[in-house]
């Protein structure tokens, strides 16, 4: 993309780092470049991403709570023009991710919030030239990222040159890689929870498990006599039993009664 300036005149870097300082003192009102070439970009990137709204321009880097930072690529050509090949604003943000294993972390992480290759500029090392100038301006790596809404060719990009694969997508739309979390602390670790099947499943099989220590009828508890037991009773209340005579008036009024003698 051409522009109608000689971006030389401001610029020091084909690759040029602006932070917040720098874009107030390239305001729109002393250097209309600046401003032009960073809406002009975010609009081109907008569009090549599909999103419904223009995400980097001057005004929302330079009025942002968060301090961010852009890069330009650009080149000069003949005369007062120069040529615009990419942009990539970054920035860093607090962030809550979590691991393929559920743990819990709170970050503070240099997120990768846009970045764009001009089509005509695409296929050309640009892309990577301008990604290795900022990790090492930033002094951070690409696994130390979190990348916001990457899109499918971003994700072949970082695993081309980084080796960067199967991104932990997040729920906030960001997405980090395995290797972000190495040497970090989750904030929250993961505990595994019983489920409610699992947890009724476990009571009923402790409440039908007698303890080891203790006898299956408890101390306070009244005693069921067994049809042994009722046996051995009545045998022992047969053999403690007195004869009667039946000849005495007490056997003569039991045979009477009962119709039948004694049998024990």
């Amino acid at each position: 993309m051409e522009i109608a300036f000689d971006l030389s005149t401001i610029f020091t870097d084909n690759i040029q780092r602006l932070d917040r300082a720098d874009l107030l003192k390239y305001s729109p009102k002393r250097h209309w470049a600046v401003a032009k070439s960073i809406d002009s970009l975010g609009e081109m990137s907008s569009k090549f991403h599909g999103w419904k709204r223009i995400i980097t321009m001057y005004e929302k880097i330079v009025d942002h709570d968060e301090d961010q930072i852009v890069y330009i690529m650009w080149e000069k050509v003949n005369g007062s023009k120069s040529v615009l090949k990419g942009l990539l604003r970054v920035g860093y943000k607090t962030l809550y991710l979590t691991d393929n294993d559920q743990n819990q972390y709170m970050e503070k992480a240099m997120c990768i919030l846009d970045f764009f290759i001009v089509q005509s500029e695409q296929r050309a090392g640009n892309g990577f030239k301008m990604f290795e100038a900022m990790l090492k301006a930033e002094n951070v790596t690409a696994d130390q990222c979190a990348f916001d809404k990457p899109s499918v060719a971003f994700r072949q990009f970082l695993e081309k040159y980084y080796d960067q694969k199967d991104p932990v997508m997040q729920s906030n739309k960001y997405a980090v890689f395995p290797s972000f979390f190495i040497g970090r602390h989750p904030t929250v670790p993961f505990t595994p929870r019983q489920t409610k099947r699992a947890s009724r499943a476990s009571s009923a099989v402790s409440s039908h498990t007698p303890s080891r220590n203790t006898s299956p009828i408890g101390r306070n508890r009244p005693r069921h006599d067994s049809v042994a037991d009722l046996m051995r009773q009545e045998t022992n209340f047969a053999r403690g039993r007195t004869p009667v005579d039946p000849n005495s008036p007490t056997g003569v009024r039991f045979y009477r009664d009962q119709k039948h003698q004694q049998i024990w």
